[in-house]
């Protein structure tokens, strides 16, 4: 697919989203990776990404904020931490189509990028960084409204976070925090493994692996939870 068809695929989610476009440039940049920012020397998502990452931990706070009128703020940080991580972000992106336009490298398409979570659930944020620049923070919500509040009003479907849940354990039974340490990474830098140990004071409590340092910490924590036999 060339650069023309991409871009006309990228029109055809923004008008199935009724967003009257101002700033093209500024999605084509959303949908930018950085492997092919560095082959192509365009600009990458990851500034965007920036922006939409803060954007949707406060849409969704204030959403439920207001959904939940008398839950204490521990208890809307733990269903935030359910439907805002890599999991649930890339799934907002495989439903919106964002993975069958994004730009990648030749060596991350290679290596199936488009199947990454990492690589989605960031792809979204900048997505959403993008919307926010071009028609401002009503027309986010509007497709979170779409997107993302479905899924938190049905109570059956939640996406686990592991080191959420691991940190409510290991403070349940100690004052010591958990800490992650980044022990390797390998590969080529579009294409890089990550492996992660997660610790309690002098004790490795799981390990983890993944495309990314957040991947891994997951893992790890889930790793953990299962070696303490605690339901996740």
């Amino acid at each position: 697919m060339n650069e023309k068809q991409n871009d006309e695929k990228i029109m055809s989610i923004l008008k199935s989203l009724n967003i009257e476009v101002n700033d093209f440039e500024l999605y084509r940049t959303a949908f930018t990776h950085q492997s092919y920012s560095n082959e192509h020397g365009v600009k990458s998502n990851q500034r965007l990404e920036y922006l939409g990452d803060a954007i949707l931990d406060f849409l969704v706070a204030d959403y439920l904020y207001h959904k939940y009128p008398d839950e204490p703020e521990g208890t809307l940080t733990k269903i935030r931490a359910k439907y805002v991580c890599t999991r649930a972000n890339s799934e907002y992106a495989v439903n919106l189509k964002l993975n069958e336009c994004i730009l990648l490298g030749k060596g991350e398409s290679e290596q199936g990028g488009k199947n990454k979570q990492s690589l989605l659930a960031d792809l979204f944020e900048a997505f959403l960084g993008a919307i926010y620049l071009d028609q401002g923070i009503p027309k986010v919500r509007e497709v979170l409204e779409k997107i993302v509040f479905p899924v938190i009003n049905n109570q059956s479907v939640f996406f686990i976070d592991y080191k959420s849940r691991l940190q409510e354990f290991i403070q349940a039974e100690s004052r010591k925090t958990v800490e992650y340490q980044l022990v390797k990474d390998s590969g080529p830098a579009h294409n890089k493994t990550f492996t992660v140990v997660v610790m309690h004071g002098n004790v490795k409590l799981g390990v983890g692996v993944g495309k990314s340092k957040k991947d891994a910490e997951q893992k790890a924590a889930e790793d953990a939870l299962q070696k303490l036999a605690i339901k996740k």
